[in-house]
C-alpha cells in the first residue's frame, strides 16, 4: 500500500465516521498504518541487494526483478535503486578494464589473441 491508497484509506474511514458513530476510526487507521508498515521491504533486504548491487553487478538485477515483482510498497523504488546501482556498477567495471589496458600497453585484440599454449611455457 503506497501513501496514495493509505490516504485514500484514511478518508473512507472519516467519512465512515461521519456516517455511522458507533464506528472506531482511531483503531482502523491505527490497523491501516501497522498494515502498511508491515508491507515494505526489510532495511536487511534492501541492504543486501543494494551491496550485491554495487559488488557483483550481474546478480544486482535478480534482486531488482524480484523487489520489482514482490508487490511490496517500496519495492518499486528499492528495484529501481539496484538497477542504477548495478548500471554505474557495470560501467566502473569497464571503466576500470580500460584504464587497466592501457596502462599496460596491451590492446584488448592482443589479450584475446592468447593461446593456451602460450601461457603452459611459462
Amino acid at each position: 500500500m503506497n501513501e496514495e491508497k493509505l490516504t485514500k484509506e484514511l478518508e473512507t474511514y472519516k467519512e465512515l465516521a461521519k456516517a455511522d458513530k458507533k464506528i472506531d476510526v482511531a483503531s482502523l487507521m491505527i490497523n491501516a498504518l501497522q498494515q502498511h508498515k508491515q508491507n515494505n521491504l526489510t532495511d536487511k533486504e534492501k541492504r543486501w541487494a543494494y551491496l550485491v548491487s554495487l559488488v557483483a553487478p550481474p546478480l544486482g538485477l535478480i534482486f531488482a526483478v524480484k523487489f520489482y515483482f514482490s508487490g511490496k510498497d517500496d519495492a518499486e523504488q528499492a528495484a529501481l535503486m539496484c538497477g542504477i546501482l548495478t548500471t554505474v556498477s557495470i560501467m566502473l567495471v569497464i571503466l576500470f578494464g580500460k584504464f587497466l589496458f592501457s596502462g599496460t600497453g596491451v590492446s584488448l585484440d592482443q589479450v584475446q589473441q592468447i593461446r593456451p599454449s602460450d601461457l603452459e611455457g611459462l
